[in-house]
């Protein structure tokens, strides 16, 4: 597939390359890594753009760490770019911003094919894979190409937190490209990235998060009202499921006019990616992994809190608890 986006960009000017909003270390990683092998193979200058902010600590500090160059997408003009690549994410997936009028030329992405993608010229989409960066790190080594240190070391944590950092196993294909590009990468960058220094509302979001939280049976939800940013939500709901006896968890907050929730489960045959998109039916997009999974809300002309109570409803009857028993922490 590489080479077929190779032959495809050949000719082109200016190109795009775009994450998923609220962008994690995977796409930041893959479109990072897709930025160098552009760079390299076909000597082409590529803009790396995302939509809503980088949140998490760990995330800005991987952005500064290997010295990765990213623009707010609201703040570009997209008709001077002549193609279009987007990353971890698919077009209509309801967690990437593409202006009326546009369309990706190339999707590269982990998760489960969308039908939309078919419209696509060119997609690479692989379920299997436990990240979009391993895809990316597969078209370097297939490219024989050495990624220099930050591009390494991006791709190894985008690797990492994808799979064996967020409690999945990773396929053979995470593991043999996580061991390609180990001998590159800088372990004191990798440990700084690992280890950030966070702010004082990450605590203050932790005694909210603990205050709030309801235990019914084996779930926590957990209701944070208004939040700072998205990132806040996924850490939470991974924070909590560390709880004994709790098998799943349920976070979910807002920021201005949308809704962003998180869901994680203990167990690998949950398939979380689907019970997301359930729960959230006509009420926004939800979508994931085996054991993780999240989405947005649209919330515009409605109600916060009567949106959250159906979609509540919704996560008890699947998990099949009927208990009206609930419990803090």
């Amino acid at each position: 597939m590489i080479e077929k986006i190779l032959e495809d960009i050949r000719p082109k000017r200016k190109v795009l390359i775009l994450t998923h909003n609220n962008p994690d270390p995977d796409t930041i990683a893959a479109a990072h890594g897709l930025r160098m092998i552009l760079s390299k193979v076909l000597k082409k200058r590529c803009t790396i753009a995302y939509y809503g902010i980088v949140g998490r600590a760990e995330n800005r500090e991987l952005i500064r760490m290997c010295k990765i160059d990213m623009h707010l997408s609201t703040k570009l003009n997209f008709a001077r770019y002549d193609y279009l690549i987007i990353v971890d994410t698919q077009p209509k997936a309801g967690n990437v911003y593409i202006p009326e009028g546009f369309n990706a030329d190339v999707a590269i992405d982990h998760h489960n094919f969308r039908h939309y993608t078919s419209s696509v010229k060119l997609h690479d989409i692989r379920p299997g894979t436990g990240s979009t960066s391993t895809i990316i790190t597969e078209y370097m080594k297939r490219l024989n190409i050495i990624p220099d240190v930050d591009t390494a070391t991006a791709l190894y944590y985008g690797i990492k937190t994808d799979t064996v950092g967020s409690g999945r196993s990773g396929s053979h294909e995470d593991m043999e490209m996580m061991s390609y590009i180990f001998p590159y990468i800088s372990h004191k960058k990798l440990t700084r990235i690992e280890n950030p220094e966070v702010p004082r509302y990450y605590f203050k979001n932790l005694k909210k998060a603990i205050e709030c939280s309801e235990i019914i049976e084996d779930l926590i939800f957990c209701d944070l009202g208004e939040v700072r940013n998205a990132d806040l939500i996924a850490e939470t709901s991974d924070f909590l499921l560390r709880m004994r006896d709790i098998k799943w968890t349920f976070v979910v907050g807002r920021i201005e006019n949308a809704g962003f929730f998180s869901l994680r489960s203990k167990s690998i045959r949950a398939k979380v990616g689907r019970m997301a998109m359930y729960l959230v039916k006509g009420l926004g997009s939800g979508g994931g992994h085996m054991k993780s999974a999240g989405g947005q809300l649209n919330l515009t002309d409605k109600n916060y809190q009567e949106t959250i109570a159906v979609i509540k409803d919704r996560l008890l009857k699947r998990l099949d608890i009927n208990t009206v028993e609930i419990k803090k922490i």
